[in-house]
């Protein structure tokens, strides 16, 4: 989308004429046409008064992308932590049932002595270690990242 094009499109939807927009900028209707159709280019007090006018900023105006917003920035890294803390929670519980399934591996081994409670013991906590042993290496990066950032 060309200059000419977002002065269009944001003028219009400001709800301005030409002739309106034209009067709050003190230019003539003329300066508006050419600058919508591409002929001439508003120089850089009027691309400040465009962008006052339509309630945007000067780079949403003249190259058409929108600056990211603080609360988006902050709504970024909120979702960031609440995923690292899933995943800390994820582990935590995982390291706790995998030292219940010890608990009850070593009662049953001492108890009854029997073979098969230590093998479905150890196939426990080898399966509930792998997860948590990810989500522990991953909730510690992120925490690594999180400080080399500040």
């Amino acid at each position: 989308m060309t200059l000419g094009e977002r002065v269009k499109k944001y003028r219009q939807m400001a709800g301005l004429s030409q002739e309106g927009l034209a009067e709050k900028l003190n230019v003539s209707r003329q300066a508006i046409t050419k600058w919508e159709s591409d002929s001439g280019i508003p120089d850089i007090d009027n691309l400040i008064s465009l962008s006052k006018v339509m309630g945007i900023s000067l780079d949403e105006l003249v190259m058409g992308e929108k600056e990211k917003d603080s609360s988006d920035i902050k709504r970024g890294a909120i979702t960031q932590r609440n995923k690292n803390s899933t995943l800390y929670l994820v582990s935590a519980i995982c390291f706790l049932f995998a030292c219940f399934c010890w608990i009850i591996y070593i009662i049953l081994t001492i108890s009854h002595g029997n073979d098969v409670a230590a093998v479905v013991g150890m196939i426990n906590i080898v399966i509930l270690s792998f997860p948590m042993s990810i989500n522990l290496r991953r909730y510690i990066d992120a925490k690594e990242q999180g400080s080399n950032k500040d």
